[in-house]
């Protein structure tokens, strides 16, 4: 039971440090809390690469976990993380982008040295065989592969939405991930042969699993870390055998924004006056664990799409646009805006038939909190995101509604995305989505309607799907459209920054540039809560960029101890 490393969490930065670490001789165990997926056995809904069912598999996603979005009294909302060996990675939506350079120049200037663009670029080489591109952005040795749609691929949405863009001056980029700046472009994916490759596949091949020196336990959960004074010595777990305790000198968190911190609280590192109140012996007191969360406020807009401008039946990669863009705002950088465009909305016949606009704000400002409410493991924390809380996130998502309601005016694009309208993933959308038969004879009558006439399908979308909110209501009525946005902002679960990098000196820092826990030995955290804020990108390309990174200065720094 004694090793030399213990990893918490097998999701996207877990594997990799698992691997990283295992390779070169040391005694690794990563824990991961939900099931795992060999090479042998990795589930069809996973491999696909639509990741519709594979998001929507309760069984891969933790149940109680909720989370405030807007301070507005709302109710929280159920927030859809991976509990799956590979994390995110096995569910999403394989969107392979970095961010721009200027991101990790400012985590470098905040604190995190030597986080700088010149820095993470070759851990991002290392992590990729880019089947596309190569020169000094790329790497070719990688063990993720990242491809890209084919344009030719492309629905008659997405060449509509094409053109709509060159008329509003946004044009397109043949590589998303080379030089940064505003355009459009095909979207690069963590994807082989219409297959998604999740981290999991990557970084624990069977090659890698056959180590005699690498442990996997899954479904099991992490109760609390084990300290001798501010030392740390193991880990003690929960899985259906019971508890038990696992030692080693360096213990490594690789279990997300969310739940790394609350691992943290719950053995004693955090806000020593939150931790008293709950009875928790304070082994440090960090008031950084917990805060500064951050994600990426999210709104969409439909339509329906004739037969012939919908995706193809044979073609898996339903996001198939990426675009970014300047907003101009005031105390903003460039290309601090970014839309995802989906080919099809969901899984089942309704969706197939609309096609969606995702804007989201690319660099956001407001931050929010992780904290506990009670010291069992079994008790989630509160999570708020206290979005739009920064005047700028709020401004930039009202201005990029109307950016999205110019773009379906254009000729191209108002003749193929038919009776637009903005679209809301609450909680009755999300009912609608479970993969059940339920849902498919439901909106397999819904579509029908839609199709039998404009008239009877404007009628659908008005009273049925939208409650009476229209494109045109929300663009020329400010107070409606504000009040609008902040009661349907949805999550890119992109969640970051929770244990941020910094300076020892900031009050807020909770890592040291290596990763290593302020004021305790041998603990560090490898995940996107160290991230001093989140980039403008798909965060789990960096995600596995920063534990690529931290893995190479745990095991340098190791070899010169």
């Amino acid at each position: 039971m004694v090793f030399d490393y213990i990893v918490v969490g097998g999701g996207s930065s877990g594997c990799v440090m698992a691997n990283r670490l295992s390779a070169d001789g040391g005694h690794v165990l990563l824990i991961e809390a939900g099931p795992d997926t060999p090479p042998n056995a990795v589930p069809d809904d996973i491999q696909d690469g639509d990741p519709t069912r594979a998001y929507l598999n309760h069984d891969y996603r933790w149940q109680s976990l909720h989370a405030t979005t807007v301070r507005d009294g709302r109710k929280p909302i159920h927030y859809e993380q991976a509990r799956v060996m590979g994390g995110g990675s096995s569910i999403n939506a394989q969107v392979a982008n970095r961010g721009g350079p200027g991101d990790y120049d400012e985590w470098a200037s905040s604190g995190a040295t030597g986080w700088g663009w010149e820095d993470v670029l070759p851990y991002f080489r290392r992590l990729e065989c880019d089947l596309d591109f190569g020169g000094e952005f790329h790497g070719k040795d990688g063990p993720l592969p990242i491809k890209r749609v084919r344009q030719s691929d492309w629905s008659g949405f997405i060449r509509a939405i094409s053109e709509a863009y060159d008329a509003l001056g946004l044009h397109f980029r043949p590589d998303f991930n080379g030089a940064f700046g505003d355009g459009y472009s095909v979207v690069p994916l963590t994807n082989r042969n219409g297959h998604r490759v999740s981290s999991a596949m990557a970084y624990l091949r069977e090659s890698v699993r056959s180590r005699p020196n690498l442990t996997i336990l899954p479904e099991t959960t992490v109760v609390r870390l084990i300290f001798s004074g501010t030392t740390i010595t193991g880990v003690e777990t929960e899985n259906k055998s019971g508890l038990q305790s696992y030692s080693a000198p360096c213990v490594i968190l690789c279990a997300g924004a969310l739940h790394s911190p609350a691992i943290l609280m719950r053995s004693g590192i955090g806000p020593a006056k939150q931790l008293v109140q709950l009875g928790i012996p304070v082994v440090a007191d960090l008031r950084g664990v917990g805060q500064n969360l951050q994600e990426h406020p999210t709104i969409c807009v439909s339509a329906y799409l004739k037969p012939a401008d919908r995706l193809s039946p044979n073609v898996s990669e339903y996001i198939q646009m990426h675009a970014r863009y300047s907003s101009g705002y005031d105390g903003c950088p460039s290309t601090d805006m970014a839309i995802s465009t989906v080919a099809k909305s969901s899984w089942h016949p309704l969706g197939k038939r609309l096609g969606t606009l995702a804007l989201w704000v690319n660099r956001s400002y407001s931050t929010g909190t992780v904290v506990l409410t009670d010291r069992s493991h079994r008790i989630e924390p509160e999570v708020d995101f206290n979005w739009l809380s920064d005047k700028r996130d709020a401004e930039r998502l009202k201005q990029g509604f109307r950016f999205i309601a110019r773009l379906l005016q254009q000729d191209s694009l108002s003749s193929v995305a038919l009776d637009p309208f903005p679209s809301a993933l609450n909680a009755r959308a999300k009912r609608v989505s479970k993969v059940n038969r339920t849902n498919y004879v439901l909106t397999s009558v819904l579509a029908l309607l839609m199709d039998r006439s404009p008239r009877l399908r404007r009628g659908l979308i008005r009273r049925v799907i939208t409650e009476g909110h229209g494109l045109s209501d929300l663009i020329n009525d400010e107070e409606h459209l504000d009040r609008y946005i902040r009661q349907n902002v949805i999550p890119s679960w992109h969640p970051t920054s929770t244990c941020k990098m910094g300076a020892a000196v900031d009050p807020g820092a909770v890592t040291d540039p290596s990763g290593r826990v302020l004021g305790i030995s041998g603990l560090r955290v490898a995940d996107a809560s160290v991230m001093p804020f989140c980039p403008r990108a798909n965060t789990n390309i960096p995600t596995i960029m920063v534990a690529e990174k931290l893995a190479d200065t745990v095991l340098r720094e190791d070899r010169q101890s």
